[in-house]
Order: C-alpha cells, then structure tokens, then sequence
C-alpha cells in the first residue's frame, strides 16, 4: 500500500459533489430516492440529494458479524 493520501477539503468536496450531480443530471436522471450507505456515504449522499433537488433520502446501516 502506497503511503500517498489524498486531502479532500470541505471546498473540493463540495465541488467533486456539484460534478458528479451535473454528470448525472446531464444524463437525464430525475432520482426519486438517494440511498445511502452509512459511515462513508452519507455526506455524498446528501450533497447529491440536495443538488439534485430529490427529498428522499434514506440510510441504510450495514454491520458484519462472524458467528463462532
């Protein structure tokens, strides 16, 4: 693994989020719903939603458990 990271501030990630609604608003996608995946996906869910004008939002919370 490669000890390079990426910084993604407040100001390039709500431009990497307008860039990605464009994209799909360009498409022609009218989403009726944005389904998020707890923990990492919640903030892009949320910038899309808003971008993209749609007021459902749901969160889904997915836990691993390994039984003995």
């Amino acid at each position: 693994m490669s000890g390079v990271r990426e910084n993604l501030t407040y100001e390039r990630f709500g431009v990497a989020v307008r860039e990605l609604a464009q994209t799909i608003a360009d498409d022609g996608y009218e989403p009726d719903i944005v389904l998020s995946i707890a923990r990492g996906g919640v903030f892009v869910a949320g910038g899309l939603a808003y971008a993209l004008e749609c007021k459902n939002l749901h969160l889904v919370n997915v836990e691993f458990s390994l039984a003995a």
